[in-house]
């Protein structure tokens, strides 16, 4: 059985176009030897968002300049809702200052957290504090990746910690016996 991931990806710009490119370049090899489906059911940048549905073939930079739409975070949530999406994980490789404050709401939604926006090593340590204690009480993952350095060790890096959590979330469903 494969583990099917859910991940929106707030922010295609370098390190966010590179993950997509070696999730889709690894893709044969996570279905088949790890039994992994990561998808991108969403993919944004700071005004537009992506909705992939089935049927549209993966070629995420054409569909997204031709079915890119405006959206807000409520949108983000109702398609996951609608669409009965789990096993969610919200990565957020933006610049935004804002888009760190969503990441309680996020949590709160059943998305485990992972960013590399440089923006939150400004934030106070209670915030940082806080997004965990959450993710923590949730099950879920929180993780803040320092964005500094080469963009193919940060995508390496963001990469390797997506694994990290699908695998935790395999263990725990095998204790579980799911």
């Amino acid at each position: 059985m494969n583990h099917k991931i859910n991940i929106v990806l707030f922010g295609i710009g370098n390190a966010g176009s590179a993950l997509i490119n070696k999730v889709v370049k690894n893709r044969k090899n996570l279905v088949l030897e790890e039994k992994i489906d990561i998808r991108f059911p969403i993919i944004t940048n700071s005004t537009v968002a992506f909705y992939e549905k089935e049927g549209v073939n993966y070629s995420w930079e054409a569909n997204f300049i031709q079915f890119g739409i405006p959206f807000k975070m409520d949108d983000v949530l109702n398609f996951v809702r609608a669409y009965s999406m789990e096993n969610l994980i919200a990565i957020d490789a933006t610049a935004s200052n804002s888009l760190p404050d969503e990441y309680l709401e996020l949590i709160r939604n059943g998305f485990s957290v992972l960013s590399i926006n440089e923006k939150v090593a400004n934030r106070s340590e209670n915030f940082g504090k806080a997004v965990q204690f959450l993710a923590d009480s949730r099950g879920l993952e929180y993780e803040y990746l320092s964005p500094k350095g080469d963009k193919t060790k940060v995508v390496e890096q963001l990469y390797n910690v997506i694994l990290k959590v699908v695998e935790k979330k395999k263990r725990k469903e095998e204790l579980l016996g799911f």
